[in-house]
């Protein structure tokens, strides 16, 4: 399973780069599902509520680690 962050050109993120304002980028990015983009972290929370990645080697390859959520245990266990 891959783990990958989707950034669009959209009118938005071309006017952050050209006005060099390029530390709000991953804001866009976290907000724009809409067209198509995702952050890393939300790709790593996806992997980790499927079961495909455990919650501590998502943490290992993160920057932003807080974002990273706990899987919830299965209905019935503590």
């Amino acid at each position: 399973m891959a783990a990958f962050e989707v950034l669009v050109g959209t009118s938005a993120i071309r006017n952050l780069i050209r006005e060099g304002k390029t530390r709000q980028i991953r804001n866009m990015i976290a907000t724009g599902h809409r067209d198509g983009m995702q952050t890393l972290e939300s790709s790593l929370n996806a992997l980790v509520a499927a079961g495909a990645v455990a919650y501590e080697e998502a943490v290992l390859h993160t920057a932003r680690p807080e974002e990273i959520q706990r899987p919830h245990a299965p209905a019935g266990r503590p």
